[in-house]
């Protein structure tokens, strides 16, 4: 009974000892601000918005709540979310003892029954923590649960920049097609008077023909730009939970509502490694790889397993008197038990060796994922700079081209130029205004790929909202 005693008061006082490396986190040596153009407010970030602050249309936040309600994906990373907190649960319980009920019979070799005891009552399975095995596998269990978590929180940011990029491509798209639609609407004009010219002997039958074809190259763009923005509708619909359908555009914005000025607060790139999903994903799948590190190296020779093993209840010769209340409760069995693994060919070595090689894979992603985010915030931001500059551009060429076309048509009139020259205006418009349709697309994209890469987008509070 001393010795017990002792043994366990020598294991419980050993118990705050747990083998292997403690976590910290790796020294990245960040820049202390960004490769971007724009660093107006360092200190703060756009990322600290609330998505329903930053998309001020009412009809996008509509569709982002429907996204966030429904979406199949989000509701697939808040099912694993639920698969590790049970694992992580599982792992704290191990830490405890495992009582259970138990009715068992012992027969004496080679004698009658009268001589079977049996006994029925609770068994203790104690299995004493001595170098931190339990622990470092119930740290691991948490680090994964906190890296699902920032999963989740990775989907949600996705899920809220993908409807907002969809839902502008899709206003783009219906910008196209009302200027394909007009541009048609004006070259059917203009085979009208050149109809009306050749019958009065001023056209000639080649200008008719080469109006014709001007027509149905251009016609030919509006089917494709249809089928864009079905697909385009497909898309919203999936990512929304719908099956494929239309997609009510409602009131026409201009921007998105989203706010167009001149420059992103980006904040500071120390930032990153808290804001960003899967910045925090990759640290905390490093957290759990280095645990499983004490994990290894607790299972290795030659550290002994202690624990403590008991029965408490009734033993009697009689089955039936088992349930007699004159039968006292009592420990009928208790003690320590070691179990102390001697040769294993390697084997324990092996897995401190494989823990130790995917901690190292573990610390390379993170850093890679810190080196990408990085990447991703100046290349988004220097985009998103640029891009008034292609407006800019785009506008004045549309300006340039609408006003040619206005004076190709009146030389034409006029007698002074050829019927080609009005054509030839006549795409240089269409392109230059369906250019300058998609670089107003581009900005906006570019301001929404920028919040994104800061880290903008998910909310505990939304995820906690659903998950219930």
């Amino acid at each position: 009974m001393r010795a017990a005693a002792l043994l366990i008061g020598v294991s419980i006082a050993l118990t705050g000892c747990m083998l292997g490396p403690n976590y910290s986190r790796p020294d990245l040596e960040l820049p202390v601000q960004y490769r971007a153009p724009l660093t107006q407010a360092e200190a703060q970030s756009i990322a600290d918005v609330a998505w329903f602050d930053l998309f001020r249309d009412p009809q996008l936040s509509a569709l982002i709540r429907e996204a966030i309600d429904n979406n199949l994906d989000l509701r697939q990373a808040l099912s694993r979310v639920e698969q590790a907190r049970a694992n992580a649960k599982f792992a704290r319980g191990s830490l405890g003892p495992d009582i259970r009920g138990t009715l068992s019979s012992t027969p004496s070799a080679g004698s009658g029954d009268d001589d079977t005891v049996y006994s029925a009552g609770l068994s203790l399975v104690w299995e004493i923590d001595l170098f931190g095995k339990l622990r470092r596998g119930s740290e691991a269990s948490r680090a994964n649960l906190l890296a699902t978590e920032d999963a989740a929180r990775g989907v949600l940011a996705t899920l809220v920049t993908q409807v907002a990029a969809t839902w502008l491509s899709l206003r783009e798209l219906d910008e196209e097609r009302a200027i394909i639609e007009r541009t048609i609407t004006s070259q059917e004009e203009s085979l009208r008077l050149i109809r009306a010219q050749l019958r009065s002997g001023v056209a000639s039958g080649a200008e008719e023909q080469q109006a014709i074809a001007q027509l149905a190259t251009t016609r030919a763009q509006l089917p494709s730009t249809e089928q864009q923005i079905l697909a385009t509708e497909n898309v919203l619909a999936q990512l929304l939970g719908r099956y494929p359908q239309p997609i009510d555009r409602g009131s026409q914005m201009a921007n998105g509502g989203m706010p167009d000025s001149p420059d992103i607060p980006t904040g500071l790139p120390t930032e990153l490694l808290e804001r960003r999903p899967d910045v925090r994903l990759a640290e905390n799948q490093l957290h759990a790889a280095t645990a499983r590190v004490g994990v290894a190296v607790a299972n290795r020779f030659p550290f002994p397993t202690i624990g403590l093993s008991a029965l408490f209840g009734r033993t009697a010769v009689d089955l039936s008197d088992l349930g007699s209340s004159s039968r006292s409760l009592s420990v009928n069995s208790w003690g320590p038990y070691v179990d102390l693994p001697i040769i294993d060919f390697g084997r324990a070595g092996a897995n401190v060796d494989l823990a130790r090689a995917q901690t190292d894979e573990a610390a390379h992603v993170y850093r890679q994922t810190v080196l990408q985010a990085l990447v991703e915030v100046s290349s988004n931001v220097s985009a998103y700079e640029k891009s008034a500059s292609i407006i800019s551009a785009n506008e004045e060429s549309t300006t340039a081209n609408r006003e040619n076309l206005r004076l190709q048509r009146l030389r034409y009139k006029a007698g002074v130029s050829s019927y080609l020259e009005v054509l030839d205006a006549e795409r240089q418009l269409l392109s230059s205004e369906l250019s300058l349709a998609r670089a107003r697309l581009l900005r906006l994209t570019s301001y929404i790929d920028v919040y994104r890469a800061l880290g903008g987008g998910w909310s505990d509070e939304e995820l906690l909202r659903i998950a219930q």
